[in-house]
């Protein structure tokens, strides 16, 4: 009887050990319905970041093989045919530029003249009607001068950067200055601004703006547009050692003579008309002294018998005799001590002070005694 307790109290423990383990089997494992759920949701996870993976990729491919197709900017002007004279010119000069616009490592901005903009620039000189007329080296520095005024090193400059009074440095060195009303406009050294008519070009190595003008330096403005040459009157007004003789032809009403056709005018500097005064005494101190009629009549010759109806530069003045704006009367070229001389109606020679002083109607010599024609010398005497 005791031992049937015992063999089923020890059943009853094991019985009880058997639904603890279970208990606590059960409190350890999850739910297998929940264990698919998060598996599904670990599963699109990792779809999504998959997708967003594969999405950036591309967009990376997309870019590095849209930045692979960018011409640079010698490239890109090269294969514009509405760039072509920019082209012409850049293949004309040195390197330089060509080498900066071509560096893929560097970032440039360059504004580059159209076609009809160089065009216009060309119809504006004087001396060269193509591109390929810069063909003297000078000629050719002159153009590089130009074409490097047009670009900026170091900075891809957009047209929503350039805002008014932005100044940029040139590889040229000199600068230029943008303005801003509606459109967008660079000033350089001239009156006319050039406008940008085709913005933001982007090049693999920086940007290009298309313009309607040439941008023109400070450097090689006079040498691009040389000042016409003043009349004869307007630089002998203009010259202090010849204001005596601009009086003289004042007051004998002989200016508009002097602007008219092509000259040779021997011109007595200051000082040889004042030798001159000293010569007629103390009743001549200016030309306004010539006063009675004959006095006037031999200021009017004296006047008249300084020029020459013909152009003559120094290389052309030759020994012999040069008929002077005064019928039948002549002024003759002569060796003097120091080299040629002139010889009026006088015993004294005039020397040569200074050569070829050019006018748009004709050339100035300078000479160190006034001329006294026969007619003139006749009447002061």
């Amino acid at each position: 009887m005791k031992m049937m307790i015992t063999i089923k109290f020890l059943k009853n423990i094991a019985s009880l050990i058997l639904v603890l383990a279970m208990a606590i089997g059960c409190s350890n494992d999850s739910d297998p319905i929940d264990d698919v759920d998060q598996e599904e949701v670990a599963q699109e996870q990792t779809e999504e970041e998959e997708e967003i993976t594969e999405e950036e990729t591309a967009e990376e491919e997309e870019e590095t093989s849209e930045e692979e197709s960018l011409l640079n900017a010698v490239e890109f002007i090269d294969s514009e045919e509405s760039l072509s004279m920019s082209s012409d010119a850049l293949n004309v000069i040195d390197n330089t530029l060509t080498d900066a616009l071509s560096d893929e490592n560097g970032t440039v901005t360059f504004f580059v003249p159209s076609n009809e903009a160089f065009a216009d620039f060309l119809e504006s000189l004087k001396e060269y009607a193509a591109v390929l007329d810069f063909d003297e080296e000078l000629e050719k520095e002159i153009l590089a001068q130009v074409l490097k005024y047009h670009a900026v090193i170091g900075g891809a400059n957009f047209s929503t950067e350039l805002s008014n009074g932005t100044i940029l440095e040139t590889l040229q060195s000199e600068e230029i200055k943008i303005t801003v009303d509606g459109d967008v406009y660079i000033i350089d050294t001239t009156e006319i601004d050039a406008k940008i008519i085709e913005a933001d070009i982007q090049v693999a190595n920086g940007v290009i703006h298309i313009i309607d003008k040439v941008l023109i330096p400070e450097a090689v403005l006079a040498d691009l547009f040389p000042e016409s040459p003043s009349s004869l009157m307007e630089l002998i007004n203009r010259n202090e050692d010849l204001s005596m003789f601009a009086e003289a032809i004042e007051e004998a009403d002989l200016e508009s003579r002097f602007n008219d056709g092509d000259l040779t005018v021997f011109a007595p500097t200051n000082e040889a008309i004042e030798e001159l005064f000293n010569t007629l005494g103390d009743d001549y101190n200016s030309f306004s002294d010539f006063s009675n009629i004959l006095e006037q009549q031999a200021l009017r010759e004296i006047i008249l018998g300084h020029a020459v109806a013909q152009v003559i530069p120094r290389s052309e003045l030759k020994v012999g005799s040069l008929p002077t704006l005064i019928e039948d009367d002549a002024v003759d070229v002569v060796e003097g001590s120091g080299g040629l001389a002139l010889q009026d109606a006088s015993e004294f020679k005039a020397n040569f002070v200074e050569f070829d002083i050019e006018a748009s109607n004709g050339v100035i010599h300078t000479i160190d005694k006034i001329l006294i024609p026969q007619k003139a010398l006749l009447i002061l005497n």
